[in-house]
């Protein structure tokens, strides 16, 4: 057996020398399995005197056994570890695509050149030469095969040639719902799964909420300031007792969402030269609605003022920022989608000059606003308007990540993209055109896709193949596209409105989860990521925006590596059962780590010695997150927290601001590196156009961190 190895690598080496003389390969990986056009020649194995070097059975997540599928050893030689940069990934020529799926790319490179096995009807596989190296265990299937997904449990964790030798393994697929297969509820779900029920307490079933009045599966037990805001909404049927803030001072130039400067009434803190609406913070006591009232300041003739803009849901507040998803009234227009126009900002401070730092910021009023407040109208009308039909609509910009079900559909009289979700009757909110209440936010089925024929054909034992996406079973660059169709930036198809960042199709179809990364951003993709320069920091690395947390991670260690693939499940418990923030599966303050030490079984002390010169010791000692989750990412564009500041507040300007405090980012980056004082995106920087990282940070508003060595 081991003298046919040799023969066989001997065999092997002089192709490989062939190939590289004639410039065939592409990097030294490829040198140790570079591959000829024709399959490789092994020897009879069928005798029986010869046995297996690794075996085992290949079953689904019902435990039924599935045949033909090929089981690979998949070389960590093989593993592509280029460092991905954001142009890398968003800029033609694409050049990540080649390597931005560990496994998948792998096997795509490399299919002839790894040793495999096809299953037979019971399921079971044999391989009988595992030649020397290391290997992830990873099953490809054929392409009839519609009811399960590849990669496999154990395609997590490497193994060398002597542990598998002599192994037998059992391998379990995560099944795939048929395409006939639809939403059920997660009402439906709970029946059985009660052991689950947490995930009601999560940021993902929470995002969404009609104010005042949560759906029955939403539990805001664990965030209680989730309503801090609607405190300010006063209870009358006089809106002018409400609460009152003035916006003005419009700035066409201004990116994004933010072009008006916002403040309570006459707060002098913020000076505005020219008010154009008062807005009124008001909830109706006779029926207990909620609404943003506008008027015009500047044009008191204007027929659409005072405009009554009725609150119809809340997003955010279980982890940053509010904002108002209010519907048009009829005044304004016939419609049936919702528009945001404010925003809420719980770690605002309204004596900070940058209006993104404040407590109330704007969130694209400029859409209420005709003519003059933005040159494309072309007029001076300055009135009160409702925003163009598909611009800044929830429904066309957001639903896809926020509905479970979504369904698009187009209204025939106004054009108006609208969306559907699957019908619950434990639904928090009804979105669409039928009388019943909708699963609005993330439920079951968004991450397990729909489970009618899990429902339906659960009593037939394990006789039916089809069951619902378990993301544990799948490899993880499938698990963690389940998360990073919504936990990035990318536009779907559609432009800047129909598409935005939603994983749809150019039919406007929700991609459904386990299906890989590149089918993702060739198919359910109009872009393949977050842009360079706007949303990633100059680094060309992290990101500054929020949900891009997939975009970050894909340029970390743990998401290719040739040790141990690390998936978002290994660090977040996605059923809220933990806890902890964050869903997270250990506590991330505590400062032995424990959500870290898992796996890498680090002497804190000793390893900041090392690094910095010195270490935190005792009860409040530095966390792992601390170093390498650093804040780089900041809810609303500049909105975060003070970090390290050169001189003491107050400062008499946004300049003077700028130029001597750092920000405290309020979103970790997933790339867990450790960004140096030197980064470009910080050397050199003015402080608060400067990437948040530890130095910028905590660590710098306590230490004199320009005396510490850097690597």
């Amino acid at each position: 057996m081991y003298r046919f190895r040799s023969a066989f690598f001997a065999l092997m080496a002089a192709v490989l020398l062939i190939l590289g003389a004639s410039g065939a390969l592409h990097s030294a990986e490829d040198q140790q399995i570079a591959t000829t056009k024709g399959q490789p020649q092994f020897p009879d194995f069928t005798k029986p005197e010869i046995s297996p070097d690794f075996s085992g059975i290949v079953v689904s997540s019902r435990d039924l056994p599935v045949a033909g599928a090929t089981v690979f050893l998949i070389s960590t030689a093989a593993i592509d570890m280029t460092p991905i940069k954001a142009t890398d990934v968003y800029a033609k020529p694409y050049v990540a695509d080649a390597y931005d799926e560990p496994l998948e790319d792998a096997l795509r490179r490399h299919r002839a050149m790894f040793s495999q096995a096809k299953t037979r009807e019971d399921g079971r596989f044999q391989i009988f030469d595992v030649p020397d190296g290391k290997y992830f265990v990873y099953v490809d299937l054929d392409k009839g095969d519609g009811a399960h997904f590849p990669g496999g449990d154990r395609s997590r964790i490497a193994h060398t040639a002597d542990e598998l030798r002599g192994m037998s393994m059992k391998i379990r697929l995560s099944s795939r719902p048929s395409d006939g297969a639809h939403y059920v509820g997660s009402t439906e779900c709970l029946d059985c799964h009660k052991e689950h029920a947490s995930w009601k307490q999560t940021g993902h079933k929470l995002a969404w909420s009609a104010p005042g009045n949560p759906g029955p599966w939403q539990d805001f037990s664990k965030f209680p300031n989730y309503f801090e805001a609607m405190e300010n909404w006063i209870e009358t049927e006089d809106y002018k007792a409400g609460t009152r803030l003035e916006i003005g001072d419009y700035r066409s130039k201004a990116r994004g969402a933010v072009k008006f400067d916002v403040r309570k009434y006459q707060d002098d803190r913020l000076p505005i030269d020219k008010v154009f609406a008062d807005v009124y913070l008001w909830k109706r006591a006779s029926d207990g609605a909620h609404f943003i009232t506008m008027e015009n300041r500047l044009n008191p003739s204007d027929p659409h003022s005072p405009s009554h803009l009725k609150i119809e849901m809340v997003y955010g507040g279980a982890v940053h920022r509010q904002r108002y998803m209010v519907s048009v009234p009829k005044d304004l227009a016939e419609r049936q989608g919702f528009y945001t126009l404010l925003q809420f900002n719980p770690d605002g401070r309204d004596q900070r000059h940058n209006i993104r730092r404040r407590v109330w910021r704007d969130y694209k009023f400029s859409y209420w606003w005709g003519a003059g407040a933005d040159e494309k109208y072309g007029t001076d009308d300055d009135v009160i308007k409702a925003p163009d039909v598909n611009e800044n609509t929830i429904q066309a910009m957001c639903a896809a990540c926020h509905v479970t079900g979504y369904e698009r559909y187009f209204d025939e009289t106004t054009g108006q993209a609208l969306v559907r979700g699957v019908d619950d009757p434990n639904g928090s909110f009804n979105i669409d055109d039928d009388p019943a209440m909708d699963e609005v936010n993330v439920g079951c089925e968004s991450c397990h896709g729909p489970g009618s024929e899990h429902i339906e054909n659960v009593g037939l034992g394990d006789s039916f193949p089809y069951a619902t996406v378990n993301p544990a079973l799948l490899a993880v660059e499938r698990e963690t596209a389940v998360c990073g169709r919504c936990h990035d930036r990318r536009k779907g198809p559609g432009g800047p409105t129909l598409g935005y960042t939603q994983p749809i199709d150019a039919d406007g179809k929700m991609m459904m989860p386990g299906l890989s990364r590149n089918e993702m951003i060739t198919k359910y993709s109009a872009t393949r990521g977050p842009v360079p320069g706007r949303q990633i920091w100059p680094d060309d690395v992290h990101s500054r925006n929020p949900h891009q947390q997939y975009a970050d991670y894909m340029k970390s260690g743990m998401y290719r590596n040739d040790r141990m693939m690390v998936g978002c499940s290994d660090c977040h418990d996605m059923h809220g059962g933990t806890g902890f923030r964050r869903s997270l599966v250990a506590d991330p303050d505590d400062a032995k780590s424990p959500l870290c030490q898992q796996c890498h079984a680090v002497d804190i002390n000793a390893h900041m010695v090392e690094y910095l010169g010195n270490a935190m010791k005792g009860s409040a000692g530095t966390r792992c997150v601390d170093c390498h989750m650093p804040g780089t990412m900041v809810h609303g564009g500049d909105a975060g927290a003070y970090g390290r500041l050169i001189e003491t507040p107050p400062f008499d300007s946004a300049a003077k601001e700028e130029l001597v405090a750092y920000l405290e980012g309020n979103i970790n980056s997933h790339v867990f590196d450790v960004p140096r004082r030197s980064n470009v995106g910080v050397r050199g920087v003015a402080p608060g156009k400067a990437m948040p990282i530890p130095f910028t940070n905590s660590c710098g508003s306590c230490h004199d961190v320009s005396e510490l060595p850097h690597k």
